[in-house]
This record gives C-alpha cells, sequence and structure tokens, in this order.
C-alpha cells in the first residue's frame, strides 16, 4: 500500500478555508463519496475548532492537522505545534469541556468518525475514519445486481 502522509499549519479560525480545501483534496485524490466526505470535513472542522478555542484560550498558539492513509483508514490529527508528546502542562481538555461546555461539538465528532482518541493532556485529538470498508459496500452491491441479472437472464431464456 502507497503511503499518504499530508501536514497543514493553521494560524487562527480565519483559516479554516485552508482545512476544507486540505480534507477536499484528499477525499478528491481517493475517490471518497460525497457523504463520507461531509462526515470527514464536519468532524475535522469540529474538532479543530474545539482545538482552536482552547489554544486560544490558554496561549497554545498553532495548529497543526496532519493527514495520513493507512491500512486503518484515513487518519487526521490535530496537534498544537509544539507538542511533543511528553509536555508537563495544566491543560486538560476534560476540565475545558465542563468550562466551555462543548459537549455538544464532541458528541457529533464522536458520532461522525469511526474512532477519536483525545491525548491524556488535551494537545491532541486523533480522527480515524474506516474508509476501506466503503469499495467492500460497494462490491456486494455490484454482485447482488449482476445475480439478480442472471436470475432474470436464465428466466428470460426458460420461457
Amino acid at each position: 500500500m502507497k503511503k499518504d502522509y499530508r501536514e497543514l499549519e493553521l494560524n487562527g479560525s480565519g483559516e479554516l478555508y485552508k482545512l476544507e480545501k486540505f480534507i477536499e483534496e484528499i477525499c478528491d485524490f481517493h475517490n471518497i463519496n460525497n457523504e463520507y466526505f461531509g462526515n470527514i470535513l464536519l468532524a475535522s472542522t469540529e474538532a479543530t475548532n474545539i482545538m482552536m478555542s482552547l489554544g486560544r484560550d490558554s496561549g497554545k498558539g498553532d495548529l497543526v492537522v496532519s493527514f495520513e492513509k493507512k491500512t486503518k483508514g484515513f487518519t487526521f490529527k490535530i496537534r498544537f505545534e509544539s507538542y511533543s508528546g511528553q509536555e508537563e502542562t495544566d491543560f486538560s481538555i476534560e476540565r475545558e469541556v465542563r468550562k466551555l461546555k462543548l459537549t455538544k461539538e464532541l458528541y457529533i465528532i464522536k458520532a461522525l468518525a469511526d474512532e477519536v482518541t483525545i491525548s491524556i493532556k488535551g494537545e491532541m485529538i486523533i480522527l480515524t475514519f474506516y474508509v476501506s470498508s466503503m469499495n467492500y459496500e460497494k462490491s456486494i452491491e455490484r454482485i447482488n445486481k449482476l445475480k439478480e441479472y442472471w436470475v432474470k437472464k436464465s428466466a428470460i431464456v426458460r420461457k
């Protein structure tokens, strides 16, 4: 499988159009249908908005959105640029959720993404979308249509 990795840096909520273009290019490149594109776009935008609002309040700086295609599906990581994975900080998404009432946004994200992971310190949100099963579903649909066609054709020939 060919690896696909891309990264985008956002300097504020005024640059959300860059995220939309980023996701649209990825989905076009990988031939993702409109319904799934909508799920990816909305979940990623909501997660980015949450991280931006939390970062703005705590002075965390720029956000980096990275994309990686894996065998499992598409993975989007939304993190602060300075995040090293081992920073000691008092920043906690759970505390901020209670404070800012972000439960609706988190519910939307969890409903649209197949997997959602929030780092312990709240410095990163990882969204995973299983896109590999879409091809499987299309294949099953085509097989069923072919079976229907052959059943109808053989019924006509017998008459």
